[in-house]
């Protein structure tokens, strides 16, 4: 259970009106978003493996100055991209050679099979085959982070991710047993997705933003805990 100055029925009325300012925001369907910016979002989920939020933003910000976040479509691209995202990476940013080598080798595969990333989702039939092609054939993205990428572009409702913030939470509300920080299993993935959304459609919630609203509440929550001891 959470901190004693923290119950868990003030957590969950927070997270209901953090969830209905998300849920304000009208929705852009992933077949409008231009390609450019599909590749941003894929860089961003591929840095954001295991790093801080924070400097995952100030590394793509250093890419979008050096114009990395353009999609790549040619051999000397993919050359050009991992030498400049090694110099983007260099100021503050972990992992910088074996990240610059992952988003090299996700664009390589993604340009270089199908042409575009819209390309590479249409050939999918629903969610789970999105995530299972894209935690298995895109470098430096494992089952969080291809959720974390087809919410963020709007892929679908039903989906979670299930970092170490929501993780607790579902401890709190009972249905993982113990916390956990995360979830390497892509069957356990599922299992416990599930289990979210639908506590997330029995609360009258769509799931994405829902999943969202709890990440946002709980890392406040988890840093004024620390702030305290």
């Amino acid at each position: 259970m959470p901190k004693k100055s923290y119950s868990l029925p003030a957590i969950e009325y927070a997270i209901k009106d953090v969830y209905h300012i998300l849920d304000r925001i009208p929705p852009v369907p992933w077949n409008d978003i231009s390609e450019d910016d599909l590749w941003s979002e894929l860089v961003y989920c591929i840095l954001g493996s295991r790093v801080r939020i924070e400097t995952v933003f100030a590394a793509v910000e250093r890419m979008y100055d050096l114009n990395l976040l353009s999609s790549p479509r040619s051999d000397s691209e993919f050359n050009e991209l991992e030498q400049k995202t090694v110099a983007a990476l260099s100021t503050g940013y972990p992992f910088v050679r074996g990240k610059a080598n992952q988003i090299r080798m996700a664009a390589e595969h993604i340009y270089k099979t199908k042409g575009s990333i819209k390309e590479y989702l249409r050939n999918t039939n629903d969610v789970r085959s999105a995530r299972r092609l894209l935690a298995t054939e895109v470098a430096g993205l494992g089952p969080k982070q291809s959720s974390l990428f087809l919410r963020n572009i709007g892929f679908t409702k039903s989906i979670a991710v299930l970092d170490t913030h929501v993780l607790t939470y579902l401890s709190w509300v009972g249905y993982v047993e113990s916390p956990l920080k995360s979830v390497s299993s892509m069957g356990k993935y599922e299992s416990l997705e599930e289990s979210f959304i639908n506590h997330s459609y029995s609360l009258g919630c769509s799931p994405d933003r829902f999943d969202l609203a709890v990440w946002v509440v709980m890392k406040v929550v988890r840093e004024e805990s620390d702030k305290w001891g």
